[in-house]
């Protein structure tokens, strides 16, 4: 089964128990509160260095902030791979990809993107955040 097969089934799931998108904060330390409640480092490499998990703050279009995870491309200076939502179910956070959870964000696309996001941490080979620690 392909990805996007993967997604509308994974959609269609959760329509029946949508889950809950933290953030839209007006202010990014509240964000920052619910990573640090996260056990993961901030910034996690893969063994083979191509590319990088890190924990970051998300800047929507309307100046409303999500904490999230972004997977960076090493190989092309940090360009964003991937980003990941957190949603809590059960107490628990889970990790929901971006074209996944905008189904679950009670606004329009409009006014997410684009996002500006910084990194927690400045990640070494990361010329894409030239603004760190301001949000690019």
């Amino acid at each position: 089964m392909d990805n996007q097969n993967r997604n509308t089934d994974l959609i269609e799931q959760l329509k029946n128990n949508p889950p809950k998108i933290i953030g839209g904060y007006k202010k990014p330390g509240w964000a920052l509160k619910v990573l640090e409640k996260i056990s993961n480092d901030s910034v996690e490499h893969e063994p083979d260095g191509s590319s990088v998990t890190a924990k970051a703050i998300l800047e929507a279009s309307d100046q409303t902030y999500y904490p999230a995870f972004l997977t960076l491309d090493m190989s092309k200076k940090g360009q964003v791979a991937g980003a990941y939502f957190i949603s809590e179910k059960n107490e628990e956070f889970e990790l929901l990809p971006f074209e996944i959870a905008k189904e679950f964000i009670k606004k329009e696309e409009a006014e997410l993107t684009p996002f500006k996001y910084r990194t927690l941490e400045q990640i070494e080979g990361d010329e894409i955040q030239t603004n760190w620690p301001d949000f690019s």
